[in-house]
């Protein structure tokens, strides 16, 4: 009986347990729940049902809800907890086995004020129901532990509400967390997985490990196929841009999370991949990226370590614009608002904040491209297929490392259209090998820039630069502040062509093999070691120029130097050329002219600005085919007028190629000849002393060419003047002056005394002849005949002979003669010479004495019949005061003889007759008895007929010309 009352007793008890559990206690707990949970919310929540299994001592919730206006704001389709009632008797702790949410949903609603709905889900409490707790009171923290909880297919939803815009939504499904061994116990470790999905597409999987006590976490997180550009339209009022929604944001790192005495982070492996980027602004791509790769980061905090493996950014695309106020458009990207930082705690967190160092293994850049324009300068860049790559990069706040860094350009064009400048460069390939920077200490082992083309346009002065092949070597560079050194440059075979379209000057230089050893620029002081220039070719073109008329030029104003106060001074060492070569060509000629030098070498010695010591140089080449050319000299580097004495010899130059010359300004070619210069010239103290000795042998002229700039001078005589009878024609010209004259040109002096040199030998060529041969031009400029007469006086014989002297010396000169006659006295003398005849033959018939007389007195009745005998004697008669007749015999005579001899006729060729033949006893003496060549006298066509009554001789003018 006892034990069936027992057995009552305890099935009574199990039933009323039963029935209080899974009965009464669900029924008197919802209402209460939902009550409390009303009374503290400001929208209304719904509870479908509560479950409980007093066995089991588990929990449940079914369809709990939080709504206002029919919208969910929370929601979740069962809470499942499952109570390890024995542990906790046990452990004397709150142990669950199983926390488990299902269905979670939550709606985060942004209004148009900026608030959330979340924030206005509490109702605000009064002050009568603050609980007032004492400062005294401790609290003791709840000890627990979870052994499994789960959150599964979890929802959340985000929206942005504003004001005439469509809501901005993002979706958060399938939201799957799993933690197990959660609690407050030290080195309790927990693991969890998360496993998300943003949007139907992102996916977000966190899986790791974690603990409270002390605070440690660890794990991995993996985001994919995340489209940065959904995001935008959430903060549209930071953005001034658009980015279509086709990129995408991958990332996976590994991370652990300490909180003891202090916070540390420790990132691991971290990959992060951003495909396709693009920003749009007013329909204008600012900035495209095809990707951007970053590969094994690791990141240390607090020792402030981060390290990288590959950072990449492929196919960058940068379009850059300032504007005239000087703003860049990507700073208008962002509307950031404006911070107002205190700078006394940001100076202090600074100095206490410890210095990130950072190393980046690789760095690459790969074909990329920059845009950039400048309004305000009207400056346009443009770099294509850039790519840009950098070794083992490190920087700890105050060192930056750098083991290699290579630049590859295939186009580069800058243009400012202020300036009219446009440089283009292609093929860039640079390299930079171990760049140290520390303290504004710059050290690089090796600069190299390797076979790009440059292309210089300036159209404003019409000056064009084009370089090809150019590669450039630097050694060692060193920058310390404002010094800087370095070991060697060496320039290496580049083709460089200069191009002046104003002065049509066009320069060629290539395969220049420059070094440069031991550079150094330190506190205002240059100094070179040495320096050697091997084999390199330099043409020089002067091109044909369109003639154009004469303009005014204005004279520069020569203003005082001003005292150089900069005391920059400079050291360096010998500079050494060998086998050069130089050609030098002009088409600014009626036949262009080219000459080349050859074999160039030689060298420069020490050029030092602080010692007094002069610089000395020497040079010596080929000119063309055979020529010779020796440069030696001492130059004051310090200031060339204060000290230059150099000497320039050519020689064995020939002198044909010097034809495109002679023709434009003598307008003659130069069929032959050898040209030898002995060039000197001193200055000392801005005085200029030189030598010029010319020595020009067996030239010989050719055609005739056209040229409005040629001299009318007969260049034949000058040669015939000048050349000995070796064919050699010396010259020494002495040139003074002084450099600082404006107007000084030591050419131009050449050239004019050169030119003043021949004119005055042409224009006075016995002057010249008589200082050769020392006597009296005076008497080898004419020769003198007595009227009537053909016979060479004895007096000329002298100046004949003289004449023969030269003609002898210069086998190319020649005498020409012209020949005349007096038009009064040689007519009158030949007329006394045919009355001559008559009285002679007149006399022979007479007898007694005083035949004379009478032989003119008869000769006077038989010819004038006009005049009476006794009148003239009458006329010749005079009396005395005593009435005596004197008869003046010696006039009547000689009245009567010029009288009778005016009547003799004499023609005119008679004249020229007297003068040819006058001619002919000039040639015979000189040929017959001084045995001159014929050809090397002329007799000029034409007889000049002398009217001067004041002379005494029948003169024969004497020039000099070219012997045919």
């Amino acid at each position: 009986m006892k034990k069936n009352k027992l057995l009552i007793i305890i099935s009574s008890i199990f039933i009323i347990y039963s029935l209080l559990g899974f009965i009464i206690l669900p029924k008197i707990l919802k209402p209460i729940i939902i009550e409390n949970i009303n009374k503290n919310i400001t929208q209304t929540a719904t509870l479908e049902k509560i479950e409980f299994n007093p066995f089991l001592l588990n929990f449940s919730i079914h369809n709990f809800k939080i709504s206002q206006n029919e919208k969910t704001t929370f929601s979740l389709e069962k809470l499942y907890v499952d109570f390890n009632f024995f542990k906790s008797i046990d452990k004397r702790y709150l142990a669950f086995k199983d926390l488990k949410i299902s269905n979670v949903f939550v709606h985060i609603i942004e209004n148009e004020d900026k608030s959330f709905n979340v924030e206005k889900l509490l109702k605000e409490s009064t002050d009568d129901t603050k609980t007032k707790v004492s400062t005294e009171e401790s609290t003791q923290t709840i000890k627990f532990q979870i052994f499994k909880t789960i959150i599964e297919k979890a929802k959340v939803k985000f929206t942005k509400l504003e004001k005439n815009k469509k809501p901005f939504e993002v979706e958060i499904n399938d939201l799957n967390y799993t933690l197990y061994d959660m609690g407050t116990f030290s080195n309790n470790l927990a693991s969890h997985n998360l496993d998300i999905l943003i949007n139907k597409h992102a996916k977000l999987l966190i899986k790791g490990g974690m603990k409270l006590s002390p605070f440690h976490m660890y794990g991995n997180v993996k985001l994919t196929n995340l489209k940065p550009g959904e995001y935008l339209a959430y903060k549209a009022e930071l953005f001034n841009f658009d980015s279509p929604k086709k990129s995408t944001i991958d990332l996976d790192f590994g991370y652990i999370l300490d909180y003891k005495d202090s916070l540390t982070i420790d990132i691991n492996n971290l990959n992060f991949d951003l495909k396709d980027l693009e920003l749009i602004q007013e329909k204008n791509t600012l900035l495209s990226l095809k990707a951007l790769n970053l590969n094994n980061l690791n990141l240390k905090y607090p020792q402030n370590n981060v390290l990288v493996e590959n950072f990449t950014l492929n196919k960058l695309d940068t379009n850059i614009t300032v504007d005239k106020e000087e703003k860049i458009n990507l700073n208008k990207l962002f509307n950031l608002p404006k911070e107002e930082t205190k700078t006394e705690e940001k100076s202090k967190k600074e100095e206490n904040s410890k210095p990130w160092n950072i190393k980046v293994s690789n760095f690459n850049l790969i074909k990329s491209k920059l845009t950039y324009f400048d309004e305000n300068a009207m400056l346009n860049l443009l770099g294509e297929n850039i790519d840009l790559s950098l070794k083992d990069l490190s920087y700890d706040g105050s060192k930056a490392l750098l083991e290699k860094a290579t630049l590859k350009n295939e186009v580069f064009d800058f243009n400012s259209k202020k300036d009219e400048i446009k440089v283009k460069a292609q093929n860039l390939n640079l390299e930079i090998n171990q760049t140290n920077f520390h303290d504004n200490n710059l050290f690089i082992n090796s600069i190299k820039l390797l076979n790009p083309s440059l292309e210089f346009n300036d159209n404003k002065t019409k000056k064009e630069i084009l370089a090809k092949d150019l590669t450039l070597e630097i050694q060692d560079l060193k920058k310390q502040k404002e010094d800087i050194e370095v070991s060697s440059i060496n320039l290496i075979q580049p083709e460089i062509n200069y191009k002046d379209d104003i002065s049509k000057v066009a320069v060629l230089s290539k395969n220049i093999n420059l070094l440069v050893n031991k550079v150094s620029y330190i506190n205002n002081h240059m100094k070179i070691k040495s320096s050697s220039l091997n084999e390199p070719f330099i043409g020089v073109t002067l091109k044909k120029q369109e003639k154009t008329k004469d303009t005014k030029i204005e004279e520069k104003i020569v203003k005082s130097k001003k005292t150089n106060t900069n005391n920059f001074a400079f050291d360096i060492g010998p500079f050494n050329i060998k086998n050069a070569t130089m050609s030098f060509e002009d088409k600014n000629l009626p036949i262009p002219f080219k000459t080349d030098i050859t074999n160039l070498s030689g060298n420069f010695s020490k050029l030092d600005s602080s010692s007094s010591k002069p610089t000395r140089l020497k040079l010596e080449g080929e000119v063309d085919k055979y020529g010779y050319t020796k440069i030696t000299g001492i130059v004051n580097v310090t200031d060339i007028k204060l000290l230059t004495d150099t000497n320039l010899l050519f020689k064995n130059i020939a002198i044909k190629n010097f034809t495109p010359y002679s023709g434009k300004f003598v307008g003659r070619e130069i069929e032959s000849g050898k040209l030898n210069l002995d060039l000197k010239y001193n200055i000392t103290k801005s005085d200029l002393k030189a030598s010029n000795s010319i020595i020009i042998s067996d030239i010989k002229l050719g055609k005739t060419v056209k040229s409005d700039e040629a001299t009318n001078l007969p260049l034949e005589l000058a040669i015939a003047l000048l050349e000995d009878t070796n064919g050699v024609i010396d010259l020494e010209i002495p040139v003074t002056g002084n450099v600082d004259d404006p107007k000084f040109s030591i050419g131009a002096i050449v050239w004019k005394a050169f030119t003043n040199l021949i004119t005055k030998a042409i224009s006075s060529p016995f002057q010249l002849l008589g200082s050769i041969f020392g006597f009296d031009p005076e008497k080898i400029k004419t020769l003198d005949f007595e009227y009537g007469s053909a016979q060479i006086l004895a007096s000329e014989k002298e100046s004949l002979d003289n004449i023969a002297k030269i003609l002898e010396k210069r086998k190319k000169l020649a005498i020409s003669i012209k020949i005349a006659y007096h038009e009064k006295y040689d007519f009158e003398a030949l007329q006394n010479k045919k009355f001559q005849i008559v009285l002679r033959e007149k006399i022979k018939n007479i007898s007694g004495k005083d035949k004379y007389k009478k032989a003119l007195e008869e000769i006077f009745e038989e010819k004038i019949e006009t005049q009476d005998l006794d009148e003239v004697v009458e006329r010749f008669t005079k009396e005395t005061k005593d009435k005596e007749k004197i008869f003046d015999t010696k006039s009547y005579v000689r009245f009567l003889r010029e009288e009778l001899a005016s009547l003799e006729k004499v023609s005119k060729e008679e004249l020229k007759n007297l003068a040819k033949q006058r001619g002919i006893e000039v040639v015979n003496y000189l040929t017959k008895e001084k045995s001159i060549d014929k050809n090397a006298i002329i007799v000029e066509e034409g007889i000049n007929i002398i009217n001067d009554k004041n002379t005494k001789w029948t003169i024969f003018n004497l020039n000099v010309s070219k012997r045919k």
